[in-house]
């Protein structure tokens, strides 16, 4: 019989896709559990392993999303075996509760990574207008 332990992810993963990430890794792993985001800004997965190796794997596999996305920043992952088996549907599955202040909250996130982007992008063009008119120097 698999046993169920609860992931508590800490550091960036709320608002930047790590949920989907997450389910995408369980299904893949043959992993059924759920996946939320806490209140208090951690990620938290309740998942059945029938394996130490799979649970390590999975894990393993979460580390790597750090490597994968910038957006994504994980400071540490505690593991914790429950007392009890919880059945779960098959895969992992995303627990929502975007309410409208969650959504605001996404909405925001998205807008900070927008302006981040256009910043990148007039530093860049600034770049090429000085390359353009070196080049027009000495043509």
């Amino acid at each position: 019989m698999p046993t169920t332990y609860e992931l508590k992810i800490y550091g960036k993963v709320q608002h930047v896709g790590f949920r989907e990430r997450i389910e995408n890794l369980g299904h893949a792993l043959g992993i059924d559990g759920v996946v939320y985001n806490y209140k208090d800004g951690t990620v938290r997965i309740l998942a059945n392993f029938t394996s130490e190796r799979k649970k390590q794997l999975f894990i393993e596999f979460i580390k790597e999303l750090e490597n994968e996305d910038k957006l994504i920043n994980i400071e540490k992952i505690e593991e914790k075996k429950l007392d009890t088996y919880i059945e779960f549907p098959e895969g992992i599955n995303r627990i929502s509760s975007d309410d409208l202040i969650e959504l605001n909250k996404k909405l925001d996130e998205g807008v900070k990574y927008i302006k981040l982007i256009f910043g990148e992008m007039e530093k860049m063009n600034a770049k090429l207008d000085k390359i353009i008119e070196l080049l027009e120097k000495k043509l």
